[in-house]
């Protein structure tokens, strides 16, 4: 990801509470009978997502090759999708994307830390996604339990836009 090193420090450690709020959730969920298991799926898809967009901005990767991620995030779309959640389909497909359309040269793609350069293939993809997850984070902030989907639609917007 580019962008300056602060802002990506930034979005680092707001992805990585926007994991630790799910993570949270999930641990609690025991505690409320009236948690509902399709909460807990998209708790842990959004822990999974966070995790992801936090070694993506992270100025020193993470310790998961792309091709981890990349399966990674086509399982969690494949199984949002399934379960009728398509806004978590779109995201999951959004973080595969970045991942697929980046840099795949020997360097980028055979370590053990994801490394982001500017340049996806497809630019008209990101900027479609980057708008949507933006329009997305304007209509979020009426809902209940806004701010850590406020969080990942701007960061995820952010991404997709200086990727490009």
């Amino acid at each position: 990801m580019a962008g300056p090193i602060w802002i990506r420090w930034l979005l680092t450690v707001a992805f990585l509470a926007t994991a630790g709020f799910h993570v949270r959730r999930l641990a609690t969920a025991g505690r409320h009978p009236t948690y509902p298991d399709r909460d807990r799926a998209t708790d842990v898809a959004h822990v999974v997502m966070a995790t992801g967009m936090a070694v993506m901005s992270s100025p020193v990767g993470g310790p998961l090759s792309p091709a981890s991620w990349l399966t990674l995030f086509c399982v969690l779309t494949a199984c949002a999708a399934f379960r009728g959640r398509p806004d978590l389909a779109l995201a999951g497909a959004a973080m595969a994307y970045m991942l697929a359309a980046g840099q795949h040269d020997a360097h980028h793609m055979s370590g053990p830390w994801v490394i982001h350069q500017p340049g996806l293939a497809l630019p008209f993809i990101a900027w479609t996604l980057a708008v949507y997850f933006l329009g997305y984070a304007v209509w979020t902030v009426t809902r209940p339990a806004c701010v850590p989907r406020v969080v990942m639609a701007l960061g995820m917007s952010y991404m997709l836009a200086t990727a490009v």
